[in-house]
């Protein structure tokens, strides 16, 4: 049966890829979440949260976080020694004081539930990020009530852990007059590549007792796309020569392209007539055409290994920066305007082909964000797809995470049809040694500590 392929040439809409959420912070497929975003705060998803999995816990932790302020907490201390002695002691004295911090908390608490901050939310943000970067966001506020607000925050609400709100306190407003607008700014940074969905923000204020928080929820769910970070390549030894293609140039793009003049012939029917030879036409009293030929350009296949034996943090560490290593590979073929054809085996086969003007560079950055590792060795998938295309291909590059008989065999096969550079990433030694597999085999070994130092010529 043939394999699920994914032929790309529009940008894939992003339902199709399965949101990289759960699998990023339950640590289900192996992925450990970083000692930062170990800890829940109060913009957190905490469905995600692998310790409060029951409805209760879930209510009590976001009543806590959402609606008690910190001066609320000294105050419930307060309530307690009250109730301590005020249960146990009939002085009238200490009863009082009692019955007024149940009545503070009465007020606080309806203040809270009835009256809440009302406004007009808007935002604007990317939906396509790099991941570490810092991603801006505007959010415009506009009063929908007829009295001013005072100690406004915009925060948003239930991000997945992995995604970090600066500042964690959000954007406050001091003062927000009637039917005012005003335009505040907060910043995510996304630690992982993937795809995530945003699901609003929470304008709250604890005016006026400062005890519990009242807020309205503004639900407006936006995917954005994590694609991988990568420093561009200054330099790639390609072990090849030019191919010709069949139909030449007009199978990618005429934008800035030539063609080489070989001669004049005798006119055809269904010659252009711009191609007419007018002096060549008058000097030999008949038809003449310029003929022309179709450049040779390069076409580089790229191939991204994706398997990660469940349980190894190490291999886990090596795709993602394979990943970003393919990415920068992708990036430098499209500068150089080469036609690229990405294969990469997740729980679907990819292959997109692109470059000069067939597609952009985005679209390879878009498989790449939400490639995921594979359980099982992917490259009984890639080949029967890889054969399809593999006499027009001018160079393979092979992302290899280790050096094995599989891998080894595989390069074999594609070097009896086509020249193939390999680049391994690999902090630990590969299964077999690269270097005496095959003397001329254009290799190139990324480790750790390379990559952390910046890799700009493969």
């Amino acid at each position: 049966m043939r394999p699920n392929v994914r032929n790309l040439v529009n940008i894939v809409p992003l339902k199709n890829f399965r949101s990289a959420e759960t699998k990023k912070t339950t640590g289900s497929t192996g992925h450990r979440i970083p000692t930062a975003l170990s800890s829940y705060d109060r913009t957190k998803e905490i469905s995600c949260n692998p310790y409060f999995r029951g409805g209760i816990s879930r209510w009590v932790w976001r009543f806590y976080m959402y609606r008690i302020t910190a001066p609320a907490c000294w105050f419930i201390a307060l309530t307690c020694v009250f109730i301590l002695y005020g249960t146990t002691s009939i002085d009238l004295y200490i009863f009082i004081p009692l019955m007024y911090s149940f009545g503070i908390w009465f007020i606080a608490w309806l203040i809270a539930m009835f009256l809440p901050p009302k406004a007009h939310l808007d935002y604007q943000m990317p939906r396509r990020v790099a991941k570490n970067a810092s991603v801006p966001v505007r959010i415009t506020l506009t009063s929908s009530v007829k009295s001013p607000m005072v100690d406004l925050v915009v925060i948003p609400m239930r991000l997945p852990p992995s995604i970090e709100a600066i500042p964690l306190t959000g954007a406050r407003i001091d003062l927000l007059e009637p039917h005012e607008e005003k335009t505040v700014s907060l910043s995510f940074v996304c630690h992982f590549r993937g795809v995530y969905r945003l699901k609003g923000f929470r304008l709250e204020t604890a005016f006026p007792l400062g005890l519990l928080r009242a807020y309205s929820a503004y639900w407006n769910e936006v995917d954005i796309l994590v694609f991988p970070t990568f420093q561009s390549l200054s330099f790639i030894d390609l072990p090849t020569g030019k191919r010709y293609q069949p139909g030449g140039v007009a199978l990618a793009s005429k934008l800035g392209e030539s063609t080489e003049y070989i001669g004049d012939r005798d006119y055809r029917d269904g010659d252009n007539v711009r191609d007419i030879d007018w002096k060549a036409t008058a000097r030999l009293m008949r038809p003449i055409v310029r003929e022309y030929r179709e450049e040779y350009f390069y076409r580089v296949g790229v191939i991204q290994d994706t398997f990660v034996p469940k349980g190894d943090h190490a291999r886990e560490d090596d795709f993602e920066s394979a990943i970003s290593i393919c990415a920068a590979v992708s990036d430098y073929m499209a500068r150089e305007e080469y036609i690229v054809d990405l294969f990469a085996a997740g729980p679907n086969l990819y292959h997109l082909s692109a470059g000069r003007n067939l597609a952009f560079q985005d679209q390879i950055l878009d498989i790449l964000a939400c490639l995921e590792p594979a359980k099982s060795e992917p490259f009984k998938i890639i080949e029967p797809e890889l054969l399809e295309s593999l006499s027009q291909l001018t160079t393979v590059i092979c992302v290899m995470l280790d050096w094995d008989e599989v891998r080894r065999a595989f390069v074999d096969r594609i070097r009896e049809v086509s020249a193939v550079k390999v680049v391994i990433v690999r902090d630990a030694p590969c299964t077999l040694d690269p270097t005496s597999s095959a003397a001329d085999l254009s290799l190139t070994i990324v480790s750790k500590q390379v990559f952390a130092g910046g890799v700009t010529r493969l």
